[in-house]
């Protein structure tokens, strides 16, 4: 199934920067880990109720509305219950001076840290199978296009049959194979398009996204935020040499000589060769 996706993947020369606070940041460099947190408990929650929506918007679209009627009622209707799976996600931003997450991650003390993408995906790969990856895509006519081309070109062709023929014989004789192929290849996409189609109003955090499915449950650990119990797994980065760390930026409230010149200090004392720079945004108090 993954196959089918259509994402776009971190550049040769690009950079994956990390949101955090300093003590984060911390331990992030010394134990060589990071946490991907459970889907289902991500700041926009509405991840599912959102691909559904878009994938109602095109079936509207179909002209024969005995189509759309049993489209709506055999895909959408039943989304819900082809949720099985345990997806944990672990999130940076292609932006190196996101006005956007400074505010979510503590512009006051604050830092990202940029990795060398392609080396970081490497990582990864190498210490836990990583489901897919990529960037999060906000524009809406292109999330429209990409469902309604597995709908009506994609999935159709691999039953060996048009679109339209399907939905005749699905119309004329309810429950057919083909037509049910169809069904459970579109919401198995559906699935994993939800966790990478995002509102527009969320474009500026530019969100690069690693998933992972159905770790040993004996992985999952949790620790607390906000008063509530936030579900996660550990994503070892460890390998051969230090870190892929190309720059570490510090927030925009935190430009006190002692922040860029700690964070100097402490890269050194971890062997790590990377820039320290203070953030380009000028915010007021």
């Amino acid at each position: 199934m993954k196959k089918y996706l259509r994402l776009q993947t971190v550049g040769d020369d690009e950079c994956l920067y990390h949101y955090t606070h300093g003590s984060s940041l911390m331990n992030i460099l010394r134990t060589e880990k990071l946490y991907a947190t459970k889907s289902s408990f991500l700041n926009d929650t509405n991840e599912l109720d959102y691909i559904t929506r878009v994938a109602a918007d095109v079936i509207g679209e179909i002209e024969r509305p005995e189509w759309r009627q049993i489209l709506m009622r055999q895909i959408i209707d039943t989304m819900e219950e082809v949720k099985r799976h345990d997806t944990f996600v672990l999130s940076f931003s292609t932006d190196r001076d996101s006005i956007t997450l400074w505010a979510e991650f503590g512009e006051e003390t604050g830092y990202n840290v940029g990795f060398g993408g392609r080396e970081l995906i490497r990582r990864i790969g190498s210490n836990q199978e990583i489901y897919c990856h990529g960037r999060v895509i906000y524009d809406t006519d292109r999330q429209r296009k990409m469902i309604r081309h597995l709908l009506t070109e994609e999935f159709p062709a691999r039953t060996g049959k048009t679109f339209e023929e399907l939905m005749e014989a699905e119309a004329a004789s309810p429950g057919t194979d083909e037509f049910g192929r169809l069904r459970t290849r579109l919401q198995k996409a559906l699935n994993i398009y939800a966790m990478f189609f995002k509102q527009a109003e969320f474009a500026p955090e530019n969100e690069y996204r690693v998933a992972f499915r159905n770790p040993d449950r004996r992985r999952i650990c949790f620790r607390e935020k906000d008063g509530f119990l936030l579900p996660y797994i550990e994503i070892d980065l460890s390998g051969s040499g230090c870190l892929p760390v190309m720059r570490v930026t510090v927030a925009p409230k935190n430009h006190v000589d002692l922040a860029k010149k700690g964070m100097v200090q402490y890269l050194a004392h971890m062997n790590i060769k990377a820039e320290v720079a203070l953030s380009e945004l000028k915010l007021r108090y």
